[in-house]
Formats: C-alpha cells, structure tokens, sequence
C-alpha cells in the first residue's frame, strides 16, 4: 500500500497535469521542467536528513506522519495559484511521495525481515507495478471530468482513505527473530558517507544506476507533448503504462520463484 500511494509522487503521475500546469501558468516546456528539476533536487537534499526518524520512531508514525503530509502536498496541488506555491507542491509531492513514502515502505520490510529479506523487498515493490498500471488510466479520465486540480483533491481523498487500511497492516511492528536466520556470511565493511564518495567507484556505479532514471524520467515528464506531437489521445499513453507494469511484475514473479526454488537446494 505504501509503494501503490507512493506514485502520487513519482514522475510519470506528476507529468500528467503538465499540460495543464503550464496553460494556467504560462509556463513553457523547459520553464516548467527547470521548475520540477528544482523542487525535485530540494526534496532529494531533505531527504537525507528527514529519513533519519525512521530509525527512532515506529513504523506506524512514520507511514501516519508521510502519508498526511502527501495528502496536504496534494490538497495545495489542487490549490497552486502562483508559482511559489506551485514549486512548494512539487516539493511536497516528491519529498513525501516518491520519498518518504518509498524510504518508509523498504525501510519497515527491511527492518521486520531477515532470512526472506530479498523475497519480502520483492513483494513490497510490486506496489509500484501496480500503481503504474492502474492510476495514470484513473487519473486521465477523473481528469476528464473534473479537471486537473479536481484530480488532485481526489488524490488526497484516496491516500485518506487508505490512510486507516495502513495503519491497521503497520500497528504492530514484525519480529524477525521468528523465522528462521541466513546462512552465515562474511563479515562486511560499514562504510562512512565520507567514505563513500571519496571512492571513485561509487562514481562508477552512478553512472549505470542514473542512466535508466535520466531517460525513463524525460520520456515520463514529456508524455503530455510526446502525445501532442503525434496527435494521440493522453489516454493511450496512460494505458501504456499499464503494459509496462504487467512486463516488469511478471519478471519480479519470475525472478522471486527463482529464489525461493534457489532457497531449497541443498547446498
């Protein structure tokens, strides 16, 4: 639940009103784009230090806490009437969306799993899947009827909502102590921050991991003028997501079973 409400944030759900942020204000393809750059590298700043609770604080605060923050990110969304309090919702919705509500998500899983730690992460991710395949379609049509600021008020109706249902799965924490423990492993290396990015293979693996993010975020960020271009209705590229959910779960599944068979070999 955590990773299907997390979408509210994410890129792909965001550029769904591009068309109708930039008529309203005025905006141009890269205006707007520098403004979303901007809130989005402010919300990756905060992010570091704002993730820190989650270490002290319960499970349950945290997913309360992110949840109703996402849920007012989304009311002044709906209320944006000038490009500061458009830019303080961009924040808002990245900071708490693809954020913090992803950070809570993998953070809980992490936390209450140890043996099946990969398989449990696995299962969580399928939220987003989920939440790719079935919202954009939603949204574009509630759009339809009410406008794109009249979507945003339903989207904060919809994490309210769903906000008692996660509370219920999260009151109790998880105890990992009860299933059974991995098999031993080499000692490993904690690294510092500092220790970090003074090694230049970290550098190295940015460049594989930002690659894929860099491309698939233009593409998603420019759905709305991609469609404009070639005259295609905005909801057959919505429903494009939907395919592109279906090929990434059924790969997860695959790849999930794969363990588990994996699991039961002896060695």
């Amino acid at each position: 639940m955590l990773t299907l409400v997390s979408s509210f944030g994410q890129t792909f759900f965001i550029a769904l009103s591009n068309g109708g942020i930039r008529e309203t204000f005025g905006l141009s393809h890269g205006e707007f784009g520098g403004l979303y750059m901007l809130a989005t590298l402010l919300s990756a700043a905060t992010l570091p230090f704002l993730g820190r609770p989650l270490d002290r604080y319960s499970t349950v605060t945290m997913a309360i806490a992110t949840m109703l923050m996402l849920a007012c990110a989304s009311i002044a969304m709906g209320f944006a009437g000038s490009l500061p309090t458009l830019l303080l919702a961009l924040y808002l919705l990245r900071l708490f969306g693809q954020g913090m509500m992803t950070q809570t998500a993998l953070t809980a899983t992490g936390r209450w799993f140890a043996a099946n730690r990969g398989r449990a992460v696995s299962v969580v991710t399928l939220g987003f899947h989920v939440g790719g395949a079935l919202l954009p379609f939603l949204f574009v049509l509630v759009a339809g009827l009410v406008g794109w600021r009249g979507s945003w008020f339903v989207c904060a109706a919809f994490i309210l909502v769903a906000l008692p249902l996660v509370c219920a799965l999260v009151w109790k924490e998880r105890n990992p102590q009860s299933e059974g423990q991995p098999r031993a492993q080499r000692a490993v290396k904690h690294w510092t921050r500092a220790e970090v990015l003074r090694d230049p293979t970290f550098y190295a693996i940015c460049l594989g991991v930002l690659a894929p993010a860099f491309v698939g975020t233009t593409i998603f960020f420019h759905q709305v003028y991609l469609t404009e271009l070639r005259s295609w209705p905005l909801q057959l590229f919505a429903s494009g997501f939907a395919v592109s959910s279906r090929r990434s779960s059924c790969c997860l599944y695959s790849f999930c079973r794969w363990r588990w068979h994996a699991s039961r070999l002896p060695i």
